[in-house]
C-alpha cells in the first residue's frame, strides 16, 4: 500500500495507529473489523482485510470472510484476502492462487500468497511470471515463490 493511502474510517485508522489492538478473544473488535469487508469504500475494505491478515486471528468466520473477499470488485482487496487466507490455510488458498496467476495482470501480493502455499502445482504458472513484470522487486518475489514451491516438491 502507498505510504499516504489511508482508510476514511476512524476505527481502521485507530487499528493502524495501534490505538486499538486486534486480540483473538476480542470478538467485538473482530466483528467490527469484519463488517468493513462489506464497506462501500474500497480503501476501508482493503485496509480491513490487510489488518485482519496481519493478525493471528483464525476462526471459521474469519476464513469465510476472507473467502468472500476473494470476490471483491477491487483487485487490491482480493490480493490482500488471498495472502491472508494463504497465511491461515495454504491448501484452501491454492486454487484461488492458481486462478489469480492465470490472469493477464497479477498484484505482487499474489506471489507472496503463492510462496505461502508452497505447492508444486504452482511452479508452472509461476515460472510464466519469471522476469515478466519488469520490476526487480516483483521479479524477486516470483523467484522466491518458485523456490518455495520447488522446495515443497522435494
Amino acid at each position: 500500500m502507498a505510504k499516504d493511502y489511508m482508510p476514511p474510517s476512524d476505527f481502521l485508522r485507530a487499528l493502524i495507529d495501534e490505538d486499538v489492538e486486534i486480540e483473538a478473544d476480542d470478538t467485538a473488535t473482530i466483528k467490527r473489523l469484519l463488517s468493513f469487508f462489506k464497506d462501500p469504500d474500497a480503501a476501508n475494505r482493503d485496509w480491513a482485510v490487510f489488518l485482519l491478515g496481519q493478525s493471528e486471528v483464525d476462526t471459521k468466520a474469519v476464513r469465510d470472510a476472507l473467502i468472500g473477499a476473494l470476490n471483491d470488485e477491487d483487485d487490491s482487496v482480493r490480493a490482500e484476502a488471498l495472502v491472508a487466507l494463504a497465511q491461515r490455510d495454504g491448501d484452501l488458498a491454492r486454487p484461488h492462487v492458481l486462478e489469480a496467476l492465470s490472469a493477464e495482470g497479477v498484484y505482487p501480493t499474489v506471489f507472496e500468497a503463492a510462496a505461502l502455499c508452497a505447492h508444486p502445482d504452482l511452479i508452472k504458472p509461476l515460472r510464466g511470471w519469471l522476469k515478466a513484470t519488469g520490476d526487480k522487486e516483483v521479479d524477486q518475489m516470483v523467484a522466491e515463490a518458485v523456490a518455495a514451491c520447488e522446495a515443497s516438491a522435494k
